[in-house]
C-alpha cells in the first residue's frame, strides 16, 4: 500500500513554497522594474534622436514645445510621425504602444495612456525681463506663435534636460486629456515641479530624463541647473 502525505510532511511542504516565494517575488518584481527602466531610456532616446534630427533640419531649432499640443510641429506628434505612424495630428498619431508612454507610469496611471513625458520649456513661459534677466524668447502657451529651443546654442548639453517622465494633472480647463501626463515643464515655476514630475521609478521614487547630448539618467530631485533658461 502507497503511504501518503503526513500533515507534518505536507506543513513542511507549504512551509518551503513559502519561503522561497519570500526570496523570489522581491527578485522578480525588481527585474521587472528594471525591464521597465531599460524600456524608459531607450523610448527617450529615441525622442531626443528624432528631435535632434528635426532640429538638424530647421536651422538648429527644435520642435514645437507647447501650442499646438496634438498638431505639428508639436515634439510629441513630430516624435510619433517619425516612427512611421500615418497622420498629421495627435488624435491620429498617439497610440497606447509607442516611444511617447513610460511603462513604468503605465502602472502608475493604467495601460490607456498615449503620452507620458513631458518637455522642457524653461525660459520659455513668456516672462518678462526682471532681475537682470532677459525677458524669454516666446511663450510655449501663446497658440498665435509657436515656441522652441535652439538646440546648438544650449550651454551645458550634459547637465540640461530635454524630455522626462511627468505626472498626470487634476481634470480641468486647457488640462491635457485623461490618457496623457503634463506636457511641458517650467522648472523656474514652483508649483510645476512637485505637480508635474513623474517619479514612477523605483517603487516610486525616481524619474528618467534625458539631457541634451542624449545620455539618459534616473533622477530623485532636479539639477541645481536646471533652473536656467533655454536659449
Amino acid at each position: 500500500m502507497r503511504r501518503g502525505f503526513t500533515l507534518i510532511e505536507l506543513l513542511v511542504v507549504v512551509a518551503v513554497i513559502a519561503v522561497l516565494l519570500a526570496i523570489l517575488l522581491p527578485a522578480l518584481r525588481s527585474a521587472r522594474e528594471t525591464a521597465r527602466g531599460v524600456q524608459c531610456s531607450s523610448n527617450l532616446r529615441q525622442i531626443y534622436v528624432i528631435c535632434r534630427g528635426y532640429a538638424d533640419d530647421s536651422k538648429g531649432y527644435s520642435p514645437a514645445l507647447g501650442r499646438p499640443y496634438r498638431e505639428f510641429p508639436n515634439w510629441s506628434v513630430v516624435t510619433q510621425a517619425a516612427t512611421g505612424r500615418a497622420g498629421s495630428t495627435g488624435a491620429e498619431l498617439l497610440s497606447v504602444n509607442s516611444v511617447l508612454v513610460c511603462p513604468g507610469s503605465r502602472m502608475v496611471y493604467g495601460p490607456d495612456m498615449t503620452r507620458t513625458y513631458g518637455v522642457n520649456a524653461t525660459g520659455h513661459a513668456g516672462e518678462p525681463a526682471r532681475d537682470g534677466r532677459a525677458a524669454d524668447p516666446d511663450n510655449y502657451d501663446d497658440a498665435s506663435r509657436t515656441a522652441h529651443v535652439r538646440f546648438d546654442l544650449v550651454k551645458f548639453p550634459t547637465q540640461t534636460p530635454w524630455v522626462l517622465d511627468t505626472s498626470a494633472p487634476p481634470v480641468g480647463v486647457d488640462q491635457p486629456p485623461p490618457t496623457s501626463t503634463s506636457s511641458v515643464l517650467d522648472f523656474r515655476n514652483p508649483a510645476h515641479v512637485p505637480a508635474r514630475l513623474g517619479f514612477v521609478h523605483d517603487s516610486p521614487k525616481k524619474f528618467a530624463a534625458v539631457v541634451l547630448d542624449g545620455s539618459v539618467a534616473m533622477y530623485g530631485q532636479p539639477g541645481a541647473m536646471w533652473i536656467e533658461p533655454l536659449p
